[in-house]
């Protein structure tokens, strides 16, 4: 399965952990916890409880409109089904949280209103407890704590939709304005991002990092850049193509910016080379940043179609110095950059180590 919406949302199985203390969803007793809301209230009572979701939502003026302009009552009725029936199972896995964003992106598209997908939540928890057996309502341990599970895991498919239907509303809204500011705007965006990973390109990096050095230097603020190269990315290309080279490119940069704090600027230097602009950033501030970027990328493969592929970082931190170009600057990266592929890539490497 291609986890395409994780991919380009930065989750990978490190933020699925998160996001799953972050709900308390952690820990055997509620995997098993999954389990017994299937076989004991989905499983017996799918038909009603969907029919009753259904006529809920149909009362609604927006959605119905919408439901009539994109699918069937009958359709909707089948995916609703299999929403029903993956509810609380291996919710740990990337595979669940890839499906519920899906869900979040296809409201987007479609244009069905957040509010409504959140008065939709709110009466599927209704009629999950609703449907609750009496063996388990009559054990008030055993009650309260499924009652809680239902609320926990329908929290968690509300945030993961409710993320990816904000995060594709803001690219709609982002594209929508693009067009209103012009073509002049548009061809300055070409201009300074690369085509592939949406990142700075390499001139528009110089540029920044010139403005960035002269700031630091006349203001004695710390500056640093890394260099950082995808470690023998020429075999991707060499045994799978380069149109799947080109996804794990796109799916590499994301993860670096995912793995980067808001303000860091990051550019593709490079064909698999990329330049990490970091202001007021002391030498050990961006060891951790390069780091996390590290461990970003090699923590889970990059799938594409039948292609699964684990890619590595090398990376080389440098700190500006007063009398430094943007050549020097980059070149003393550049060199430790060097230093970390030879001795042995996947690693970073600060100037100070050589």
């Amino acid at each position: 399965m291609a986890f395409t919406h994780c991919e380009h949302r930065g989750i990978d199985a490190e933020t699925v952990m998160r996001r799953l203390r972050l709900v308390g969803l952690v820990g055997r007793d509620n995997i098993m916890l999954g389990y017994v809301l299937q076989r004991d209230v989905i499983a017996p009572n799918v038909d009603p409880i969907i029919g009753g979701f259904l006529d809920s939502l149909l009362e609604l003026d927006q959605f119905r409109s919408v439901i009539d302009k994109h699918t069937t009552p009958e359709r909707l009725q089948k995916t609703l089904t299999g929403y029903l029936l993956s509810l609380g199972v291996d919710y740990e896995r990337l595979d669940y949280f890839e499906e519920r964003l899906r869900v979040g992106a296809a409201h987007n598209h479609i244009g069905v209103p957040q509010r409504v997908y959140h008065s939709a939540i709110r009466k599927l928890q209704s009629l999950l407890i609703r449907h609750i057996p009496k063996e388990i309502r009559d054990d008030d341990d055993r009650f309260d704590t499924l009652l809680e599970f239902i609320l926990k895991i329908t929290s968690l498919d509300l945030s993961l939709a409710a993320e990816s239907y904000g995060h594709h509303r803001v690219m709609d809204l982002e594209e929508s304005l693009r067009d209103e500011r012009g073509e002049a705007q548009r061809l300055r965006r070409m201009a300074i991002t690369d085509w592939l990973t949406d990142l700075h390109n390499h001139a528009y990096s110089r540029e920044l990092l010139a403005e960035a050095l002269e700031k630091a230097q006349q203001g004695g603020s710390p500056l640093c850049v890394i260099m950082a190269d995808l470690d023998q990315f020429k075999r991707v290309n060499d045994r799978h193509g380069h149109l799947v080279g080109d996804h794990v490119l796109r799916i590499a940069a994301a993860r670096m910016v995912s793995g980067a704090r808001v303000g860091d600027e990051i550019a593709r230097y490079g064909g698999e080379e990329f330049l990490f602009v970091l202001r007021n950033t002391s030498l050990d501030e961006a060891a951790e940043v390069a780091e996390r970027v590290r461990l970003r990328i090699n923590g889970d493969e990059i799938h594409h179609k039948r292609a699964s592929i684990r890619v590595s970082l090398s990376l080389g931190i440098a700190e500006a110095r007063s009398e430094d170009t943007v050549d020097t600057l980059i070149e003393r990266a550049d060199a430790a950059l060097y230093a970390a592929k030879v001795a042995g890539r996947d690693r970073v490497f600060l100037e100070a180590a050589l």
